[in-house]
């Protein structure tokens, strides 16, 4: 049997849903102004340098099939659902 080690889209998609919140922290800016960084609205080669850091960085962690730091496994975490 062929050693599949590809990583679940669910955990792919909240790696990158993060992205701007994680470089903002980073560079203690809003969220909202690496946003407008990222689609080329404002410009700030420090915010860029950021945001292609930290891409490089999931895309290697989705390469390698690496286990994902601080990441719950959404694929197989039930949500509670509260019923009136």
């Amino acid at each position: 049997m062929k050693n599949n080690n590809t990583v679940p889209c669910s955990v792919a998609v909240s790696l990158f849903r993060g992205l701007y919140a994680r470089v903002s922290r980073k560079l203690g800016v809003d969220a909202s102004y690496i946003s407008r960084v990222a689609y080329g609205e404002r410009k700030s080669e420090a915010a860029k340098k950021a945001i292609d850091q930290e891409y490089r960085k999931g895309l290697t962690l989705i390469g390698t099939g690496a286990p994902f730091p601080n990441l719950k496994n959404t694929a197989t975490t039930k949500r509670k659902v509260h019923r009136k």
